[in-house]
């Protein structure tokens, strides 16, 4: 039997589909921009637009508006105004569906620049690295000094802290690196102390000529680690893993360092003591306070001279009588730390010869900090705005609650935003000189008299959105404007937006950055939102009310027998909630609350 080959041939081939797409225009970019952006940024936003089109004007008090015809003042070069809250009927689409199949947009070479293209649906609040970033844009740095500064953020974890140091060695092993050769020993302890796998881990010897750490000596004035002078230092190379580590003498021990500043000025090509300037101007000026901190006393003691920063009164003199206070505080966070997270005051006060009150005032002042200053842009939980009053400034309501006639009612809040109309002058000449104008000239005034009825349009449709938005939370979180956060209940953005008829990104967008001004004080409309657990009752609570549950029992605990995270959880469970020892513990600290044995007041 014979095989003939069959010989494929290429060819070209069309075929026509049809689909149906949404294309993010710019005026529904637009929309989109005004309706996320909080009151503040809007009024910026609305001064940008008028600086840049002049058929925008603000609106003066007591001032005479046009009359509808006049702003509509010639069907030929204008289109009659759109009626917002009609419903668009030109295209038959699902809108719904659309949402849902565009969940997560892909963005590739051909659409990353282009403004059309579609964003992601759901709008994402920003990082801590890009929180700082602004802030780097905007300090008066020189090129040098921002790529260093780009260098140190960058190198900063979820918690704020510039992570440097790995752990430390025992110092017998000082004459591995002077010779310049890993031990077994050496080797099996750096394998176990980098976290490797031992299936993965090469045992090295003298004699194997392809070790898996290589020592080299590293010159001392370019390690850039504090407090270091004098120190041998030495760079520790992972061949497996490519990785280099640093390796510095220190008193009694071997540190390893993952990062050190010289690491940041061999990178960029400065001096170490550049990187030490930019670093002290991140940690002096930045938000949050303490930010780019290498370890937790840093970070403390950064926030206690912010502290003290802020305790003077404009005309120079001190608000309080002494700033005993607040150098007794440094001097515990510097010298007994370990003392004061496991209670021990009397220890703290026999050692400084300090009385006993003044020691647990100074530690107090300790527990208004944050050891963890960047958590909030991972955990924007309220507690941490409700901890820090201080740092607390310039939040804007967008909306806000009142009681009228024994009914809450829902009022916008734009007081900060410019009022807007049509600028009169450009009105008429659209009208009195249709016939005589240049045809680029008319496309001109075209174009700014639909962006600026577009923003306008814009405008007032956000506000009608968050009311309606506010005005859903609301509906089920009645119970909180009278009894607090105790009443949250479980909430989530799908549940309001189907009240509210908008979609799910629509309330993520509306609800973020932004705040409601309520009888229980100003909030963000994201603390409204919170998962359910379960009860024994067949119900569900919110993992908010929980927290203040958990919250209340602690406050009314006896400090000399504070309750530990299972009684907690045991007092939970005795009103039906059903709540593992291990979550008491994660919304403890989530509420910046001290174990039970550091509440202890012994």
């Amino acid at each position: 039997m014979e095989c003939t080959a069959m010989k494929m041939t290429p060819k070209l081939t069309q075929h026509q589909t049809q689909q149906q797409r949404i294309v993010m225009t710019p005026k529904l970019q637009q929309a989109i921009k005004v309706l996320m952006l909080p009151q503040y940024e809007l009024s910026q936003f609305v001064e940008q637009e008028m600086q840049q089109n002049p058929f925008l004007e603000i609106e003066e008090e007591h001032e005479t508006a046009l009359s509808k015809e006049d702003y509509d003042p010639s069907p030929k070069l204008n289109t009659p105004e759109i009626n917002i809250d009609k419903r668009d009927t030109e295209v038959d689409i699902d809108w719904h569906s659309v949402f849902d199949d565009l969940r997560t947009p892909v963005v590739t070479g051909n659409n990353a620049n282009d403004p059309d293209a579609p964003e992601p649906d759901v709008a994402e609040s920003i990082s801590l690295q890009e929180f700082l970033y602004q802030q780097l844009q905007y300090s008066p740095f020189t090129d040098i000094q921002r790529e260093i500064g780009e260098l140190i953020i960058g190198n900063l974890n979820d918690d704020g802290q510039l992570v440097m140091k790995l752990f430390s060695l025992p110092i017998d092993f000082c004459q591995d690196f002077e010779n310049g050769v890993v031990s077994t020993e050496l080797d099996v302890l750096l394998v176990k102390q980098l976290h490797y796998s031992n299936d993965n881990a090469k045992q090295s010897d003298g004699d194997d000529d392809e070790q898996r750490f290589k020592i080299m000596n590293r010159d001392v004035s370019s390690s850039g680690v504090d407090n270091r002078n004098n120190s041998d230092s030495w760079t520790l190379n992972d061949t497996e893993e490519l990785k280099t580590y640093t390796v510095v003498k220190e008193d009694d021990e071997l540190t390893v360092y993952e990062l050190t500043l010289g690491d940041i000025a061999c990178e960029v090509g400065c001096s170490v003591s550049e990187v030490e300037d930019v670093l002290q101007t991140i940690q002096n000026t930045f938000e949050p306070v303490g930010v780019a901190y290498r370890d937790i006393k840093e970070t403390l003691c950064l926030q206690i001279d912010h502290h003290r920063l802020h305790s003077f009164s404009s005309n120079g003199q001190h608000k309080s009588r002494s700033e005993e206070p607040l150098d007794l505080a440094k001097c515990i966070v510097e010298e007994h730390l370990d003392d004061l997270l496991n209670n021990k005051i009397t220890n703290i006060s026999r050692s400084l010869d300090v009385e006993r009150s003044k020691i647990q005032e100074a530690s107090r002042l300790i527990s208004t900090l944050s050891p963890y200053p960047g958590r909030y842009f991972t955990d924007p939980a309220v507690k941490d705005l409700a901890k820090h009053h201080g740092s607390v400034q310039g939040i804007i309501p967008d909306v806000q609650i009142k009681e009228i006639d024994g009914e809450y009612r829902v009022f916008p809040l734009d007081d900060y935003v410019p009022r807007l109309r049509i600028n009169p002058y450009y009105i008429n000449l659209m009208r009195n000189s249709n016939q005589t104008l240049e045809p680029e000239t008319k496309k001109w005034i075209e174009q700014k008299y639909s962006d600026a009825a577009d923003l306008l349009s814009s405008i007032t449709q956000r506000g009608r959105t968050i009311e309606r938005v506010t005005e859903a939370i609301f509906e089920i979180q009645s119970d909180f404007l009278t009894d607090g956060a105790n009443a949250i209940k479980p909430l989530t953005l799908k549940t309001v937006a189907d009240m509210a008829g908008v979609h799910e990104s629509t309330v993520s967008r509306v609800t973020s950055s932004k705040y409601v001004e309520t009888p229980q004080g100003t909030y963000p409309l994201k603390f409204f939102f919170s998962n359910q657990l379960a009860t024994t009752h067949g119900t569900s609570v919110s993992a908010k009310q929980v927290k203040a549950i958990i919250q209340e029992l602690i406050s009314k605990e006896d400090s000399a027998k504070p309750l530990s995270d299972q009684a907690i959880s045991n007092s939970l469970k005795e009103q039906g909630i059903k709540v593992a020892r291990r979550t008491v513990q994660k919304y403890r600290e989530e509420l910046g609350i001290l174990a039970s044995r550091q509440r202890k007041n012994v």
